[in-house]
């Protein structure tokens, strides 16, 4: 597929606290290679898309400190291609602002939006149900999910109920309804009901229906962007979005679509082997296990009677443990946190403890 007007918008700007103390403030987890793979999770986004999506075409959204670290870890990405934020927001205003600026040299492009923190487990699918998601969008004027097939009652992730299906295809559905991390009761009844997919956080849309969508929610910031009718300059630019960064929405771009928009919603149902690193579950879901259901990432472990558990360490460092069960083991830059790897409420208790007592060295 090599329709001139595709754009990926890579949402690279988060802190990845949940996944502290490996993932840290000055270098998060887009920018870690947690499986130890050679290539970092950035990265794998980037390879992932660009087998069908011009590189001159990609675009990479973060945040001012990690502006240099994205060029230097995608060293064909454009530098006037970074979107840095001089502040770190949800990802809705970098949607808002991607749009805008493609719309200034190709009004009627499609975009792609995806976060930098996925795992695909079958890129050829991938590949098929991202283009078919890109010819819905050139003929219809609506907003397209991409979701996941789900196989067990992730509490983690968010869940859009399929509505009738949409022109003729029968992957494609309305958006009856969105329900954003359920207790454990709603979840198995969304996977028993059959009518829930998780939501990946992957959306297409054309620029044109973002933009009513944005004119609707923001019009003061969308008559600043049309009124030169002109493509801005970086300095043009930048002085701008430094204007209107402090007061744009506080929202998550999933909430912008599923939630805010009063333009049709629909969701495509995928099968491409899909999961989030947004948490050390997912990380444990995501990794290789050895025979007692372990993931050791990286790091050397000498483990008796333990089962379940994650275990990541700088390089050279060594853990010996007995009798854990489920547990988080993670070591960088002189913090060690060992904890259930499901309690996500302990990390962020201790994250926030610790940043307290020792300062921002440790976050």
């Amino acid at each position: 597929m090599t329709y001139h007007n595709n754009y990926l918008i890579i949402l690279a700007g988060g802190a990845g606290k949940r996944l502290w103390p490996v993932s840290r403030q000055q270098r998060p987890k887009q920018f870690l290679d947690l499986f130890g793979e050679g290539r970092t999770l950035l990265q794998q986004t980037y390879d992932r898309f660009a087998t069908f999506i011009d590189a001159e075409r990609i675009y990479v959204s973060t945040f001012d400190e990690y502006a240099d670290e994205v060029l230097r870890q995608l060293p064909d990405i454009r530098p006037e291609h970074v979107l840095s934020e001089p502040v770190q927001l949800s990802t809705a205003p970098a949607a808002a602002w991607a749009t805008f600026h493609i719309e200034q040299f190709d009004p009627e492009a499609n975009i792609i939006v995806t976060p930098a923190d996925h795992r695909i487990g079958n890129t050829s699918q991938f590949q098929i149900d991202v283009e078919q998601g890109l010819r819905y969008v050139e003929t219809h004027h609506d907003f397209l999910a991409l979701a996941s097939r789900p196989y067990t009652p992730n509490t983690a992730y968010g869940y859009i109920q399929k509505g009738d299906t949409v022109a003729g295809l029968q992957n494609h559905y309305l958006v009856k309804s969105f329900s954003e991390k359920p207790d454990a009761e709603f979840a198995k009844m969304f996977i028993e009901s059959g009518e829930f997919v998780w939501n990946t956080g992957l959306f297409i849309w054309s620029i044109p229906t973002m933009v009513r969508v944005l004119e609707q929610l923001m019009p003061d910031v969308a008559a600043r962007w049309h009124e030169e009718a002109r493509v801005l300059s970086y300095d043009e630019e930048q002085s701008l979005i430094r204007q209107f960064y402090p007061a744009s929405l506080r929202l998550s771009v999933d909430l912008l679509i599923l939630e805010k928009s009063q333009h049709n919603v629909c969701v495509q149902e995928c099968d491409f082997g899909w999961a989030d690193i947004g948490s050390w579950n997912g990380v444990y879901d995501a990794a290789k296990h050895d025979g007692d259901n372990n993931a050791v990432l990286s790091g050397d472990a000498l483990l008796s009677g333990c089962s379940g558990n994650i275990v990541s360490l700088s390089p050279g460092k060594i853990v010996c443990a007995r009798g854990l069960k489920d547990y988080l083991v993670a070591e960088k830059d002189g913090v060690i946190v060992i904890c259930p790897h499901n309690e996500a409420h302990t990390l962020r208790h201790f994250l926030n403890e610790a940043h307290m007592r020792y300062g921002e060295d440790c976050i």
